[in-house]
């Protein structure tokens, strides 16, 4: 009997388990159709550049594992409804994958035309040299919306990506270069339309330079002060003109650099450097035949200050002045150098001319930067002899602008 019971027992479970699979069984057959016919939808169903497009996939067996492929080389988290934006107007193949709640999996891949429009070119120099790191920015038409910008590739090419066909400003700069400003047009939905640009570098004219070497000044003996004083004060006349009659622009500045130095301070200072000069910088509107503006920084390039460096030169045969200082007295050595400069700068600028309909390309005849800029250095060299005995020291302006001097003895 025991035998028996054990037996029908067995078959009982048996059945239990036969039934058991059978009835799980029968929706996971249907499970894998639904998910082999997964699929998604999006919207809006015209997204432009930049928009935020909502991704929906499905699932009739949940829970659900989610995969998105956004085609741009990104892809989306594991969640059932998802957002995306492109940044770039083109067609991207979105993949979308799901596996229900027992791994069976199903996929859809749909093609989502993004449109916008877009405006890419190079950066040159006016020797069409490309310029890498330059900046160029997207307005509108007014110039008060920034739609996007944009750094320069080793190429100098950029692309910026703009939100529908219309007018732009497209303006490109550079430190040390002239800037460009241009409009530039996107007549449809998905268009492509070129903005190049060549910049004139700035023109950096150093007017003043000052160096003073203390070649053998013994500090133990003697101590030795500096003191210096260089102003530049430039005004500029811009004429730029594609025929003889341009327009003038006129822009000053003044600025002042003084300052000391004392080997009594600080034992270790043998030289100082220092450099003054204007820089002439504008911005042009491309196809307009004058810049927008012009104007000229008095500026300063400070190439080293006081340091302990010294050139070892010998103090020369002649041209110098040699003076005796007595015990515990000063001497000082005063210089004041005035200078100017005039500069005529051709620019040569790249334009596009449109005339009566048919465009063409051209350069400037000139872009003349007629100016002037008066520079005034004042130096004095003072020496105190702490010793118990006369020293001699002599002092020597070499080129009128480095300032040797030496302790003979």
């Amino acid at each position: 009997m025991r035998k028996k019971l054990k037996v029908r027992i067995s078959k009982r479970r048996t059945s239990f388990l036969v039934v058991a699979l059978v009835i799980l069984s029968a929706p996971l057959i249907g499970a894998r159709s639904v998910a082999a016919s997964a699929g998604f939808s999006y919207s809006p169903s015209n997204p432009i550049v930049n928009q935020t497009v909502t991704f929906r996939g499905s699932c009739h067996l949940p829970p659900c594992d989610y995969s998105w492929s956004f085609g741009d080389g990104t892809n989306g988290p594991d969640s059932q409804v998802v957002t995306h934006a492109y940044s770039n107007a083109g067609s991207y193949s979105v993949h979308f994958a799901v596996a229900d709640w027992n791994y069976y999996e199903g996929s859809q891949t749909q093609t989502v035309t993004v449109t916008g429009v877009s405006i890419n070119g190079h950066v040159f120099d006016n020797s069409t040299a490309a310029i890498t790191g330059a900046t160029v920015k997207m307005y509108d038409q007014s110039g008060n919306t920034l739609y996007g910008t944009a750094t320069t590739d080793s190429n100098g090419y950029y692309s910026i990506n703009g939100p529908s066909p219309a007018t732009y400003i497209m303006w490109a700069s550079m430190p040390n270069y002239w800037e460009e400003k241009q409009y530039v047009s996107v007549s449809c939905w998905g268009c492509v339309a070129p903005g190049d640009f060549h910049l004139p570098g700035d023109l950096f004219y150093p007017v003043a330079n000052l160096v003073v070497m203390y070649d053998t000044v013994n500090t133990q003996q003697t101590k030795a002060d500096l003191s210096w004083s260089i102003s530049a004060g430039s005004s500029t006349e811009v004429d730029a003109y594609v025929n003889p009659n341009g327009v003038h622009f006129y822009v000053s500045t003044d600025v002042t650099k003084s300052g000391s130095a004392s080997t009594g301070i600080d034992p270790t200072i043998r030289s100082l450097v220092y450099s003054r000069g204007v820089q002439v910088h504008g911005v042009f509107w491309k196809g307009a035949s004058q810049p927008e503006n012009t104007f000229v920084i008095a500026q300063q390039n400070i190439y080293g200050q006081t340091t302990d460096r010294v050139d070892y030169m010998s103090p020369p045969s002649s041209g110098g002045e040699i003076d005796y200082v007595a015990p515990h007295t000063m001497f000082s050595y005063s210089q004041t150098q005035s200078a100017s400069f005039a500069l005529r700068y051709e620019l040569g600028v790249d334009v596009s001319v449109s005339l009566e309909g048919i465009g063409f390309s051209t350069k400037l005849a000139s872009i003349l930067l007629q100016g002037s800029s008066g520079v005034q250095r004042s130096t004095t060299i003072g020496v105190t002899n702490n010793d118990s005995i006369t020293h001699s020291y002599e002092f020597y302006f070499e080129g009128g602008a480095i300032a040797h001097v030496w302790q003979l003895n």
